[in-house]
């Protein structure tokens, strides 16, 4: 994953889209639609209130990883977006990673959370909703190179970088 991204612009702004590896972005949605979320895994000391990786582990093996860049848009002003990385090899992880299994949860749609304003435009973020109105949501975090997730199978309070008021969903 690259640490930084390079500004694109689209009408004078910068513009940071969602970065994916192993998969296209725009792919992301068919992918994970009818999948469930059966555990996540973070490095010792990390939290899903602010981690610098984050997996979730689906019933078929897939694994997506988490992080988050934070990119310089105008003078010293910095904003998030995220990283995803899709991983198809359940060996790829190391004894740093904690694994913390859960009450499967089933995704059933995806959207991207947005940050807009007049100086960029930001793909920060990821809404994965079930059946039952339940969603996960992974955005940049507070901390540079952080990721934050508000989720059912959590008790920790969501901590994204600018107050969820300030987000927009966008169908992907």
């Amino acid at each position: 994953m690259k640490p930084f991204i390079t500004n694109s612009k689209e009408n004078g702004r910068p513009v940071l889209r969602l970065q994916c590896e192993g998969a296209k972005s725009e792919n992301l949605k068919q992918l994970l639609e009818g999948l469930s979320i059966t555990a996540y895994a973070l490095p010792e000391g990390h939290s899903l209130a602010s981690a610098w990786q984050l997996r979730f582990i689906f019933n078929n093996q897939l694994i997506l990883e988490f992080s988050s860049v934070c990119t310089e848009v105008v003078g010293w002003q910095e904003v998030g977006s995220l990283n995803v990385k899709v991983i198809d090899d359940t060996d790829q992880f190391s004894n740093i990673f904690s694994i913390t299994e859960i009450k499967e949860f089933l995704v059933t749609s995806v959207e991207y959370l947005v940050y807009e304003d007049s100086d960029a435009y930001s793909e920060c973020g990821l809404v994965l909703r079930s059946s039952l109105g339940e969603e996960v949501i992974i955005a940049a975090g507070v901390s540079p190179g952080s990721v934050s997730v508000q989720a059912p199978f959590s008790t920790l309070d969501f901590e994204p970088e600018f107050p969820t008021s300030d987000y927009q969903r966008k169908s992907m």
